[in-house]
């Protein structure tokens, strides 16, 4: 009796942005979690010249420094046999479904995600599109204001007009202080800042120019409180949430290092050199399902319900949003179409709980239904000008 072909899945991750190290440690957390019965990993390392490489050197996180030696080239092609990738000078290899497991920019902001959906490969996850406006702060805002859920008031401040007094005029009498500046297409706390009169205001806007294109300056909310949550569409078009979480720190804002790779014990790290992978976001302290009041709890649900469907409707964003802990104000603050330790935590402490292996198939699964591309002739016959 002949055995079921496993599913062939590469996992892509790395990449040459600000969130490269978080992203592998997210990718080995995934790639031990695959069911091994139903699918076969085929780690895919980005460097920082965009080079797809590969090799079983992938598979162990301590070898990465920044990457492991011994890697191999791997192209990605249509071949007469379907999606397909070619390690070296190799006969293509079957891939079913790519996985991207990217932070930031050249990889969660659809660039990887257009490649594969040209090529023809079935891609987890946001679409291209819905990619790019994702990793827009201010866009995402802009879309998710339109159907109904509240956001916060916002200058963008771009290069060439972060010298203008107009820029910081219009700044003073919008946002006010104390600001909160923050890179628009990062994530992860990168760049973020507090700026409580004018001369921080610059400096802040500068430090985040340096590492974005975009600042974006939004007022601090008083006695701050966080909510996240992710979601992913079930059958029949439904929309399930995960746990809600509420980080917490000592400090003001969460830092970088804080985030993925704090100790148990809440310090960032051990000795020099000393690398802590599998704690990553876990070790965060958070609350899991705080006791929230009903009626606040169904607001946030009914806004994280609407910007996920505004803003892709696809794979297992995490949404987050910022609230007053004392007037009950909600705000959306930004989507995370591929968040760190792809929210699994969450996804375990559900109401309905779906362990990690579940929810990569379940992201598998759904690129392969809704990701295929046609090979047909998409001219239609009356716009034909060539002979056929």
């Amino acid at each position: 009796m002949q055995t079921q072909r496993k599913i062939r899945i590469a996992v892509i991750f790395g990449g040459p942005s600000q969130e490269h190290d978080v992203s592998v440690v997210t990718a080995s957390q995934l790639m031990d979690a695959v069911d091994s019965r139903n699918f076969e990993v085929l780690p895919v390392y980005v460097d920082f010249e965009n080079r797809f490489l590969t090799g079983p050197e992938l598979r162990d996180i301590t070898r990465f420094r920044p990457r492991p030696p011994g890697l191999r080239p791997i192209t990605f092609l249509w071949s007469d046999a379907g999606p397909a990738c070619r390690i070296g000078n190799a006969e293509p290899l079957r891939v079913d479904c790519v996985l991207p497991v990217f932070h930031g920019p050249f990889g969660e902001d659809g660039r990887i995600q257009g490649y594969f959906e040209t090529i023809g490969i079935p891609v987890t996850g946001f679409s291209s599109i819905n990619s790019a406006i994702a990793m827009r702060k201010d866009a995402t805002k802009a879309l998710v204001k339109t159907v109904g859920v509240n956001v916060l008031s916002h200058v963008s401040v771009s290069r060439d007009t972060a010298g203008l007094t107009e820029t910081h005029h219009q700044i003073e009498d919008e946002i006010g202080y104390p600001a909160i500046v923050k890179p628009c297409h990062l994530g992860s706390s990168i760049g973020v800042g507090v700026a409580n009169n004018a001369s921080e205001l610059t400096a802040a806007i500068e430090h985040v120019l340096a590492l974005d294109s975009i600042a974006l300056v939004e007022p601090r909310v008083n006695n701050l409180v966080e909510y996240n949550v992710a979601l992913r569409k079930g059958a029949g078009g439904t929309v399930h949430l995960s746990a809600i979480e509420t980080p917490k720190s000592v400090t003001d804002l969460l830092d970088f290092r804080e985030k993925y790779l704090a100790s148990e014990d809440g310090s960032s790290g051990g000795a020099k050199g000393d690398f802590l992978p599998s704690q990553g976001m876990l070790s965060l302290t958070r609350d899991i399902n705080p006791q929230l009041p009903p009626e606040f709890q169904d607001k946030l649900y009914q806004y994280a319900r609407s910007a996920f469907q505004i803003l892709g409707n696809r794979g297992a964003p995490r949404i987050d949003f910022l609230s007053d802990a004392e007037t009950g104000e909600l705000w959306f603050n930004e989507i995370n179409p591929i968040p760190g330790s792809y929210g699994f935590f969450l996804w375990e402490a559900a109401s309905e709980p779906l362990l990690f292996p579940e929810l990569i198939t379940h992201l598998v699964q759904e690129a392969q239904l809704t990701s295929l591309k046609s090979f047909d002739d998409p001219v239609p016959e009356g716009a034909r000008l060539l002979p056929r």
